[in-house]
């Protein structure tokens, strides 16, 4: 495995560590304390997002989600061995991001697992489902063919996670990210509904490929022969 693969492997744990480590730790407050509000809570995915994106972004192009990782496999954006090492980047950098909000808040940080209100699965799957849909869609639209983010990825992705997370995350959690709900979970040890936060995101993340694939084909390949143009 080559150095510059290694980098991006390790800029996507230590990405997904800062996400979920916030965010657990923003749900863990508001629980405790009442602290933050649904708007903070929102503002909180919006501005760590973004500065994920921004921080790693020209490393590994800043997934930080299962979610947006398979959407790009499906993408052609990136090769299948190098998703699964993505993937489970992601998901050791969410474990070791719930770890440190347990050893910070204790038993508290069980707040931050992500479950339907009311236990209404069918809501929380078809919100979970769209929502992240928005999100790998704006995700693929906003970077290059290279896995490269635009310049203002990270203020649109992180936007776009915040806004679904204000009207959606009383209802189903707000996840949108197989990791960032199995950090908490396997932390805490509770996998009540645990399967929705896998297939709704995933499920969402396929659609939005495919709708990418749809409308910017051609944009990528236009794109691409004025980059072979600018090399000759």
């Amino acid at each position: 495995m080559a150095v510059g693969s290694k980098k991006k492997y390790l800029a996507e744990i230590v990405g997904t560590f800062i996400l979920v480590y916030a965010i657990a730790s923003a749900a863990t407050v508001y629980s405790d304390s009442g602290q933050l509000g649904i708007i903070g809570i929102g503002l909180v995915h919006a501005f760590v997002l973004a500065a994920v994106v921004y921080a790693i972004g020209y490393i590994s192009g800043a997934h930080v989600n299962p979610a947006v990782t398979i959407g790009f496999l499906v993408a052609r954006k990136l090769g299948g061995r190098e998703a699964a090492l993505y993937i489970g980047s992601q998901i050791l950098g969410a474990v070791i991001g719930a770890g440190v909000v347990y050893a910070t808040f204790g038993s508290s940080m069980a707040a931050s697992v992500t479950l339907p209100a009311d236990d209404n699965v069918i809501r929380a799957f078809v919100l979970e489902t769209v929502m992240t849909f928005t999100l790998v869609y704006v995700v693929s639209a906003a970077t290059t063919s290279e896995n490269k983010i635009g310049p203002l990825a990270g203020t649109a992705v992180g936007f776009t996670l915040g806004f679904n997370v204000l009207f959606g995350g009383s209802i189903s959690g707000g996840s949108l990210n197989p990791a960032r709900s199995f950090g908490p979970a396997l932390v805490s040890g509770n996998f009540d509904f645990h399967w929705i936060y896998w297939v709704a995101p995933i499920i969402g993340g396929l659609i939005a490929a495919g709708l990418y694939k749809g409308l910017h084909k051609d944009t990528d390949l236009a794109s691409a022969e004025a980059e072979q143009m600018k090399e000759r």
